[in-house]
């Protein structure tokens, strides 16, 4: 019952719906917002550090979520005395396994030099936004 609802959080979720609707929108539209993406020039600063983006709204993730999960002898352990406490957790297991997914098709495409494709850029804003 368990794999089934992590199944179930991870394939109804905003950012599956997020992924599948860019995925839907480049498919359609790639080929004309690639016309529009050649003649705009980007900044060579932002793409070296655009890989602070993705790493820190995953870092971000994992902190708060750990914070909440496991809490410390300050924190009151209500929550962890609740009935369906482990449906919060797939929820938590689920987020953070998204964020270590999405962060590896960011870190390729940065690592490649692939932010100065159009191809490489949208997947890279498609996992960073689903971070």
């Amino acid at each position: 019952m368990k794999a089934f609802y992590y199944l179930r959080v991870f394939f109804i979720s905003y950012e599956f719906a997020f992924l599948i609707f860019s995925a839907a929108i480049y498919i359609l539209f790639g080929e004309f917002l690639e016309e529009y993406f050649i003649l705009v020039s980007i900044n060579e600063d932002a793409l070296k550090w655009a890989m602070l983006f993705p790493i820190s709204i995953a870092g971000w993730t994992l902190r708060e979520g750990v914070s909440l999960m496991f809490p410390d002898d300050k924190t009151s352990k209500v929550l962890h005395e609740w009935p369906d406490f482990w449906m919060l957790k797939v929820h938590f297991n689920v987020g953070i396994i998204n964020s270590i997914i999405f962060l590896l098709p960011c870190i390729a495409v940065w690592l490649v030099g692939g932010l100065n494709k159009f191809d490489g850029i949208w997947l890279f804003f498609m996992f960073a936004v689903a971070t």
